[in-house]
């Protein structure tokens, strides 16, 4: 979906450094690349965890017998979002581990059956799934990032501080857009209730 390559991002961000770029990212491509990869699964993993337009979604599911609800495999998060109670009255609230929703308050992952449990899960992209706004976003995060480590330079630390604003800006933004969501429904299942209470 993205029109930057995973080679091309760890390329910039070994150049950003004043490293020589590689041809490809198999085999033995040095220690440089794979730290430079690291930083850049790492960046795009924090980035993605916010939530956006196209990783954020909620799943509605319903049991036949009580026990597990197993989670997606490439889920960043989950969290229960449908109003439950149990047997002394406590709100439920349910959180990913492990691949599955765990009930936090009754210290299970065994779940109700013939109950509708909504789940808003997170999950992670691939880097080629990514749209061009958001991997330059990461991108400039990671370039950053990594010439920190490597070489600290104060200088080039404020440039690229400059340029991850205006990156992480212009993914927000194109992020908003594809949301195509107004002020008043995109907020929480709570604000939205309280709201269509009247």
């Amino acid at each position: 979906m993205g029109s930057i390559s995973r080679l091309d991002a760890v390329n910039q961000m070994l150049l950003t450094s004043g490293e020589s770029i590689v041809a490809d990212l198999e085999g033995n491509s040095g220690i440089d690349t794979g730290l430079a990869e690291f930083v850049l699964d790492q960046a795009a993993q924090d980035f993605q965890l916010r939530g956006m337009a196209n990783n954020k979604f909620v799943k509605k599911y319903k049991l036949a017998s009580a026990g597990d609800i197993t989670l997606p495999d490439n889920v960043l998060c989950a969290e229960l979002v449908s109003s439950h109670q149990d047997t002394d009255g406590n709100r439920v609230l349910g959180i990913d581990r492990q691949k599955r929703l765990y009930n936090i308050i009754e210290d299970t992952y065994t779940w109700k059956a013939d109950t509708e449990f909504k789940v808003e899960i997170i999950s992670n992209l691939s880097w080629d799934d990514l749209s061009t706004p958001s991997q330059r976003g990461i991108l400039a995060n990671s370039m950053r990032q990594y010439q920190l480590i490597v070489q600290g330079d104060d200088i080039t630390d404020r440039y690229l501080g400059e340029a991850e604003v205006l990156h992480r800006a212009r993914a927000r933004a194109a992020d908003i857009n594809d949301r195509r969501a107004l002020i008043f429904g995109s907020g929480s299942p709570e604000i939205n209730r309280a709201l269509s209470r009247y």
